[in-house]
């Protein structure tokens, strides 16, 4: 029987709060990118696998249109790590 892992499939879209985007969409942070892929992911995500990737600011990755990825929610991630290194 074959079986479909979870990591074979795309993620869906991080549903980013609007104060997390207003964040987001000036920092530099890096973010994974796959080709052909429409999300973008934090470093840690158990979705890349061992997936070839590609560093962009998150910034970057929003203006090529790239999306933040559901399962390792890059958005909520670098808008509260931002928030935190400004206190």
């Amino acid at each position: 029987m074959s079986r479909v892992t979870p990591s074979a499939e795309e993620p869906a879209e991080e549903d980013t709060d609007a104060a997390d985007l207003l964040t987001v969409t000036d920092l530099t942070d890096e973010v994974r990118v796959l080709d052909e892929r429409p999300r973008y992911h934090l470093g840690t995500c158990t979705w890349l696998d061992a997936r070839p990737t590609l560093g962009l600011p998150v910034s970057e990755a929003r203006q090529l249109g790239f999306t933040p990825c559901a399962g390792c929610r890059p958005d909520e991630t670098l808008a509260a790590r931002h928030r935190a290194a400004r206190t």
